[in-house]
């Protein structure tokens, strides 16, 4: 088999692997599609300390069981699938008590650990999800992103006839704000890349550009002084996180899953003034996938519009992780190993 490997020093090569072996309460997944995430492109630019290349990337796909090492399990070669991709030790605090997204050695497959973008990819059986037969291989990899936008949501409680502010208007910032959007909400979206302003508009949001208007004077203006009742900070900049505290209500959330390149300063009096309540988004659990898969197989969810381009391994590098850093028009682009 073949798979996109990071060597570091930025460095991603389409090579030769072996097919990976499976052991107890494990499968292999014969991959089909698996979508470039920001996270990618981190490692890609050595910006992931912990990952020890070489290690095979992606942890957004989907495709067919190919062998099961527990044939007294549900699942069985031929089943469509997902994978839900974190890494988990299963005894501390936070994974006795159900939270294990917030593990406190989490790990990710394609990252910790080789990952999806090859033709085959193993993990654990319990980590693995059925899709069903109305839902595409190629629109079931893009379920991991969706999970990460429905946890955001989830975890800001966002509620019908709220008012919603999302700071980014990327992939994950398009994503929560359709899901905050399918819940009832009001959503604005503050964004500067031109392409991603075009992409908010067509999708029918309501866009902030800071450069040209004060996105908290904005969000004063519509909600009659009240602010929003929800900030989400999906860009990781200081200006987001101003934006979001400033631009929250009395009483208002503020969901920060923006990860910083660099500490951020905090005004801590305006936190305390309206009462604000501050809350984290760390990826996903599984009812978060099987979540998306709904909102996917009943169609309120569409990913069609948000896969800009798919690509083989062969140009991966070139025509997506070279293309996007250099500013390339795309949303999402996914990386196709095998159509249906």
């Amino acid at each position: 088999m073949r798979g996109l490997v990071y060597e570091g020093n930025k460095i991603l090569t389409a090579r030769e692997l072996p097919v990976p072996e499976i052991g107890a309460g494990e499968v292999l997944i014969r991959v089909a599609y698996t979508g470039i995430c920001g996270s990618d492109l981190l490692i890609w630019n050595g910006g992931y300390p912990r990952v020890k290349p070489p290690v095979t990337i992606g942890h957004e796909f989907s495709g067919v069981i190919e062998a099961v090492a527990d044939r007294n399990g549900s699942l069985k070669p031929g089943d469509r699938v997902v994978v839900e991709p974190l890494l988990t030790c299963g005894e501390c605090f936070a994974c006795r008590s159900g939270e294990y997204n917030l593990c406190r050695s989490l790990g990710l497959i394609g990252i910790d650990v080789n990952g999806g973008m090859a033709h085959y990819v193993k993990a654990a059986a319990d980590k693995v999800i059925r899709i069903p037969d109305t839902v595409s291989l190629k629109d079931a990899s893009f379920v991991e992103p969706l999970a990460v936008g429905v946890h955001m949501v989830n975890q800001a409680a966002v509620r019908a006839g709220q008012t919603v502010l999302v700071a980014g208007g990327g992939p994950i910032g398009l994503i929560a704000a359709s899901i905050a959007r399918l819940r009832g909400a009001d959503v604005y979206i503050s964004e500067i890349n031109p392409f991603r302003i075009e992409k908010a508009k067509a999708f029918g949001f309501h866009v902030i550009n800071p450069q040209e208007s004060n996105v908290v004077e904005t969000i004063r203006a519509v909600t009659d002084g009240d602010g929003a009742h929800v900030a989400l900070e999906v860009t990781g900049t200081p200006f987001g996180l101003t934006d979001c505290i400033e631009a929250a209500g009395t009483k208002g959330t503020v969901l920060i899953a923006g990860m910083a390149k660099k500490q951020p300063m905090v005004d801590t009096y305006k936190i305390l003034a309206k009462e604000l309540h501050v809350v984290g988004s760390r990826v996903y659990k599984k009812e978060d996938f099987h979540e998306a898969l709904r909102l996917i197989e009943s169609g309120q969810f569409v990913p069609g519009p948000f896969v800009s381009r798919v690509v083989t391994l062969d140009n991966a590098v070139e025509d997506g992780f070279v293309a996007t850093e250099a500013g390339a028009p795309v949303v999402k682009i996914l990386v196709e190993l095998e159509r249906e």
